[in-house]
């Protein structure tokens, strides 16, 4: 991969950092076509016609296959904006989750309605979000009161882009605790991101709990003491034999062939990261490091070698902008100092860094 990478950037400089700082953007996300149903029906419950839009984005159902068939993710927000655009209806991304009802995917609906409890539901979402979408970063904290829950993404979506996915997502979850609850799924107040007023109104009647716009991150806060609540449906031997199966899928999901691509996205995300061990690499992917390192080595790669690219993407990247000197990218980067750094880049790039920011300099 170095040699590669050497060979790439001496050869084609220019068009190859430019194809290669743009491979992780939205546009090249893909999420599974089983998101489909649920926006199909919102557009139908506002007389939204769904054919004209699908046709308008190139869209065609095929049922059959549709736990195999990815769509990318920029679509899909295309398509809840143009429902929302003609139906009117703003926040339209809430009941967007509410329809999502795990049509055709019956393994993982099981799996989530047969848990004890709604911290072993939190597990079985976390782990099953990845056969949807795998840029979805699920977090729980808990304080003496509060049980808090975050949503972050392995890459930075645009603000309206944002908004959709948050709405969807966070409205999927009340709808599935409250399932699980048999009651409305309670709120004590709902964080989010982005700071679009008008719409706080919306949020609240649907949440029933106080809205935050505007905070530091997308955030579902509710009491502790739900967590561990036991349910009435949990069924412990239906929900073990569920999760083997969905082990199953998630390593014969199209979705996995980008698992390299999501490591580098974390990476370029979090620099914390570079220099962690595959143990918490692994976390945020919500899978056990044993079998990451499985995966990773089917495909030919090792974690050493993502890190490896990543860095190099992100020197790249801010040698160009300009913005920050050598020392503090070798900082940034996790270098111990400005001559390790070089010696990386030199191995990666074929020149020094600062030889690179000249040649790249406008």
């Amino acid at each position: 991969m170095k040699v590669l990478l050497k060979r790439l950037l001496m050869n084609n400089q220019t068009e190859y950092l430019r194809n290669e700082l743009n491979l992780y953007s939205s546009g090249d996300l893909e999420t599974l076509a089983i998101v489909l149903p649920g926006i199909i029906n919102t557009a139908m419950m506002h007389g939204v016609d769904i054919r004209a839009i699908f046709k308008k984005f190139g869209i065609s159902m095929d049922l059959k296959n549709i736990t195999q068939t990815s769509i990318n993710l920029e679509v899909v927000h295309a398509i809840v904006m143009e429902i929302e655009k003609v139906s009117q209806i703003p926040a339209i991304g809430l009941q967007t989750g509410e329809n999502f009802d795990f049509d055709y995917m019956p393994h993982t609906k099981t799996y989530l309605m047969s848990s004890s409890t709604l911290r072993e539901a939190y597990q079985a979402i976390n782990r099953t979000s990845k056969l949807v979408t795998p840029i979805l970063i699920l977090k729980l904290e808990e304080n003496d009161t509060d049980a808090i829950l975050t949503l972050e993404t392995d890459v930075e979506l645009p603000n309206e882009d944002e908004r959709h996915y948050v709405e969807i997502v966070f409205s999927t979850l009340k709808t599935i605790f409250s399932r699980l609850l048999k009651k409305d799924f309670p709120t004590k107040s709902v964080h989010f991101h982005y700071p679009e007023s008008h719409i706080r109104n919306i949020y609240e009647d649907f949440f029933y709990g106080s809205i935050v716009l505007d905070a530091p991150k997308n955030a579902m806060i509710f009491d502790r003491s739900l967590l561990d609540l036991p349910l009435v449906d949990g069924f412990p031997e239906i929900h073990q034999q569920a999760r083997q199966l969905i082990d199953q899928e998630l390593s014969d999901s199209p979705l996995q062939k980008e698992l390299a691509q999501r490591i580098i996205r974390i990476f370029k995300k979090r620099r914390d990261m570079l220099n962690k061990p595959i143990e918490q690499v692994a976390q945020c992917l919500n899978m056990s490091s044993r079998t990451l390192q499985r995966r990773l080595t089917e495909k030919g790669v090792n974690i050493s070698g993502l890190k490896d690219q990543a860095r190099f993407l992100l020197a790249v990247s801010t040698l160009k902008s300009g913005k920050l000197s050598i020392e503090d990218i070798s900082d940034n980067l996790g270098y111990s100092d400005r001559h390790s750094f070089t010696r990386a880049f030199k191995r990666w790039g074929g020149m020094s860094p600062s030889a690179f920011r000249k040649k790249n300099s406008k």
